[in-house]
């Protein structure tokens, strides 16, 4: 599993401070908290999520098969060998062959794990349990206007301006009434 789900999962949470970021469509918001108290609260629900246990989920067993099912391939009864051999050494037309089919079985077993979709499934689930830690927490959650999103997306990711008109946005008890998105 190591190696199906660590790059990907290490690109879900790296954050690219000197760039601009895509506007998100909704965030959450909580008329009267300080600053403090909202950035605490964003930091406590956030390592909830991202701490949250997936092993025991369906995904990521599937993944964990794959990864058992791909060391096998590489190390066991399944590896490519060359098992024909002329005067100069192995015979290349052979040795292309095994490899291709290596290759094709190893993708077969990436192929079947759906990786694309079982990450959208653990990425919802790790998002799940951030969005009830800020409700139970008192935030709702609103969307954001054409015109928040453009002014937002001018904004670097991780700049204090852009944590900072986020959080005029999440505190003005305007925003959150008009702008509110229907909870699940």
């Amino acid at each position: 599993m190591r190696y199906l789900l660590a790059v990907p999962t290490a690109a879900l949470f790296i954050a690219a401070p000197g760039f601009s970021a895509p506007a998100p469509k909704e965030s959450w918001g909580k008329a009267g908290v300080s600053l403090a108290q909202y950035r605490q609260d964003a930091l406590y629900c956030g390592l909830k999520g991202y701490y949250t246990d997936i092993s025991k989920t369906d995904d990521a067993k599937a993944f964990v098969k794959a990864s058992n099912q791909l060391d096998a391939v590489t190390s066991g009864a399944s590896a490519p060998m060359t098992i024909e051999s002329n005067g100069m050494g192995p015979d290349a037309t052979n040795s292309a062959e095994i490899a291709a089919g290596f290759a094709d079985q190893q993708q077969h077993i990436v192929d079947s794990v759906r990786p694309d979709e079982r990450y959208k499934t653990i990425k919802k689930t790790l998002v799940t349990n951030d969005e009830q830690c800020l409700a139970s927490r008192g935030y709702s959650k609103f969307l954001l206007t054409d015109q928040q999103r453009k002014a937002l997306s001018k904004l670097k990711a991780g700049s204090d301006a852009r944590r900072a008109y986020l959080y005029s946005l999440a505190t003005d008890a305007n925003v959150l009434r008009s702008q509110r998105a229907a909870q699940p």
